[in-house]
């Protein structure tokens, strides 16, 4: 009944993010309701809500897609990003009418679980292993994986990323400054395009 709350977020205050395949998000800041962080278990059992509806839930998570940072990378950043996909029906248009990415970042994960986190996902980027990929996000919070051997682990979903194309309704109701609308403008048109091409599809 979506309780406990663990992180809240406004909608109106997300911003426009454009990634390198060219995807536009609304991605929405998130400041976390408990101090302790969420076990890996219940990371399992989310619900993301926009206004109280139940917009996706961590079974929505396609786990063979999850990013994970390179060791170079700045640890303060998000250490998983997860991408999720759910819809009301079995047709691509449908199941594109939710999507986005949650992005989670983990409490000093210990050394081994990262670097084989890590591999697992050099492992997915292999197009060889297609077939194969490895589901990282059960790696996480099955409870027979991670929260078996590691069961104090700690985590912060941090923000999360909403396809434009997913939440148009919303975004067209946000104003603000003109650089912001002539944006807005841009990426609502950006977003149509696609989802008239998924329509034609």
């Amino acid at each position: 009944m979506g309780r406990p709350v663990y992180c809240r977020g406004s909608f109106n205050d997300g911003n426009f993010r454009e990634l390198k395949n060219e995807f536009i998000v609304w991605e929405v800041q998130l400041i976390n309701e408990t101090s302790h962080g969420i076990s890996l278990i219940d990371l399992g059992r989310l619900e993301i809500r926009l206004g109280g509806v139940v917009y996706a839930t961590s079974s929505s998570v396609v786990g063979t897609h999850c990013r994970v940072r390179g060791a170079a990378s700045d640890r303060s950043r998000d250490d998983l990003i997860c991408l999720f996909c759910s819809g009301d029906g079995g047709t691509i248009q449908n199941r594109c009418n939710r999507m986005g990415n949650m992005h989670i970042n983990f409490r000093s994960l210990p050394p081994g679980p990262w670097k084989q986190l890590q591999s697992c996902y050099l492992f997915n980027c292999r197009q060889e292993n297609n077939a194969n990929r490895t589901d990282i996000f059960d790696l996480v919070t099955n409870p027979s994986q991670y929260p078996r051997r590691i069961p104090n682990q700690k985590a912060d979903v941090t923000s999360i990323s909403l396809s434009v194309a997913c939440v148009l309704k919303l975004i067209r109701n946000i104003h603000r400054d003109e650089e912001f609308e002539r944006k807005k403008e841009t990426y609502i048109a950006q977003a149509e395009a696609k989802v008239d091409k998924l329509a034609r599809f």
